[in-house]
């Protein structure tokens, strides 16, 4: 838990970001390291309470070409826009394999998305936080093969401590603290030793068939 914690607060506070969204803005970057296309979006609002919210998102998604197939062994070798070559053992939940031949294009998009808002937690998100709930589907029979799968989670986090001077801001979760530098100093004001934390993150993984023959 405590490595999750962290892993939170890190997204929340911490970021490498050239330009900084303040209270009410947001802004989107996009980079392409290795070939892939990454999408990172940031924003910060104000509550009706005059608390504060935000998110943060990230997209990568990558295409590749079929180089090569076995459908016995469940086998293919796909090649990146910048040339690699990967293998990829498929699952056999994934339906539909033989559909896919050489010269295919298999597209793959990741996103993962973390919201929170400073407030204190609904009886009904105190009820499910710090559990996973997943979601699978597949393509159905003689459809193009496609696969997704997501995972959603709420964690309530307390402020423990701000120091403005130092940009840092303690959390405490149900099993560890975590200290971290404010990604965006200005917006400090807005906490305050004690606020909770409500934080929804998430994460999907979609992967298709974008091209037959």
């Amino acid at each position: 838990m405590k490595k999750y914690i962290s892993a939170i607060a890190l997204s929340l506070f911490v970021g490498a970001c050239s330009t900084t969204p303040y209270t009410g803005e947001s802004i989107s970057e996009v980079s392409t390291p290795g070939g892939l296309n990454v999408i990172q979006s940031s924003s910060r609002s104000v509550l009706p309470s005059g608390a504060l919210a935000g998110e943060e998102t990230e997209l990568t998604r990558m295409t590749a070409t079929v180089e090569s197939i076995d459908h016995r062994k469940r086998l293919a070798t796909l090649k990146t826009k910048d040339g690699r070559l990967v293998s990829v053992k498929i699952d056999p939940s994934v339906k539909n394999l033989d559909q896919v031949v050489k010269g295919d294009t298999v597209a793959f998009d990741y996103v993962e998305s973390i919201e929170f808002e400073v407030r204190k937690p609904t009886q009904e998100e105190i009820a499910i936080a710090g559990t996973d709930l997943d979601v699978a589907a597949r393509a159905a029979k003689g459809e193009k093969p496609g696969a997704l799968v997501a995972t959603a989670r709420i964690d309530i986090l307390v402020v423990e401590s701000v120091n403005k001077k130092k940009k840092l801001i303690t959390l405490r979760g149900p099993q560890g603290f975590v200290t971290v530098k404010s990604k965006y100093p200005q917006n400090l004001k807005l906490i305050k030793e004690g606020d909770t934390v409500v934080v929804r993150s998430s994460e999907l993984l979609a992967a298709h068939v974008e091209e037959i023959g």
